[in-house]
């Protein structure tokens, strides 16, 4: 009986060690690691937003209009990032058709801008799926005018800065809150059917809500 206690015992204990010498040899599977949200590539969206701007009225120097405007804008914007790092950088047009107005002097005179856009770099820090940005570039809108019944209708140009923050909610999806200070200087506008000339000086600021659908997806690496 001993002898077979014993050898019972050694054929357990070698059972034992060529088990454990087999899951040893098995091969531990690699963990998959993601990356850091990659923003490269081309994007398109639309937003929604506010605007708000100064008008300033002038004839041979002398200022006799000075008033506010205000209203909504909504459009969309096309873009392309570049990414080294930390840092982003790229380039957005966008558009937007507007209804911000105002009027002066009991509306004896009075303004509308109905589209503006701009034509801007970015530069950015992203941290994973956040991205805190400025841009700057070129700018226009297009004005209507109305004084004693003259009108004037141009498109001008100008120059806008501005910063906003995109947070990437999903593979190909971000949302953004944008600030942007367009200034357009002063610009002689000529009125209709009289011809009248008038100096106006305007600057613009608008506030957007936009979301972006950028091509592509964030990396996934395997170690």
């Amino acid at each position: 009986m001993k002898r077979i206690a014993v050898l019972g015992t050694t054929a357990l204990a070698a059972v034992m060690v060529v088990g454990a010498a087999q899951a040893a040899d098995m091969p531990v599977k690699a963990p998959i690691y993601a990356a850091p949200f990659n923003w490269i590539g081309f994007y398109i969206g639309a937003h929604v937003g506010a605007g708000w701007s100064t008008k300033e009225w002038s004839e041979v120097g002398i200022v006799f209009a000075n008033y506010n405007l205000n209203g909504f804008l909504g459009g969309g914007q096309i873009g392309y990032n570049w990414q080294s790092g930390w840092a982003v950088f790229g380039v957005e047009a966008d558009a937007s058709l507007a209804d911000i107005k105002g009027s002066f002097f009991e509306g004896g005179i009075s303004s509308k801008i109905d589209s503006l856009g701009t034509v801007t770099a970015r530069f950015g820090g992203a941290v994973d799926h956040a991205l805190v940005y400025v841009k700057g570039g070129g700018a226009w809108a297009h004005d209507k005018h109305e004084i004693e019944g003259l009108s004037s209708s141009e498109t001008i140009w100008g120059w806008t800065v501005g910063a906003g923050v995109e947070y990437a909610f999903a593979p190909n999806w971000s949302g953004k809150v944008e600030y942007n200070f367009l200034d357009f200087g002063k610009h002689t506008f000529t009125f209709e059917p009289i011809p009248l000339q008038e100096d106006i000086r305007q600057t613009v600021h608008t506030v957007k809500f936009g979301i972006n659908y950028r091509f592509g997806g964030p990396m996934v690496a395997r170690y």
